[in-house]
């Protein structure tokens, strides 16, 4: 799976590390050398965060189905045979 920014996300993303590492250390890296850094960042961490967020929507999705199964099985009325 490739992860594709839009130009304005990945315009933002680099000015933001360009930013961060002149700040924090006082190190000045280039456009390419910046986007060469946020694609490998990407490749080698998007996946990492990518699957703790599905890992994340499954356990909300699982808790919102327990409660759909409590609900329903709180209007069950009692059978008399």
């Amino acid at each position: 799976m490739t992860i594709k920014l839009d130009r304005q996300t990945q315009d933002s993303l680099v000015r933001l590390q360009r930013d961060h590492l002149k700040a924090e250390y006082e190190f000045e890296i280039g456009q390419f050398e910046t986007l060469d850094l946020l694609d490998y960042l990407a490749e080698t961490l998007g996946p990492i965060y990518y699957n703790q967020a599905l890992y994340d929507a499954q356990a909300v999705l699982r808790k919102r189905g327990d409660d759909l199964i409590e609900a329903v099985q709180a209007i069950e009325q009692p059978v008399k045979l």
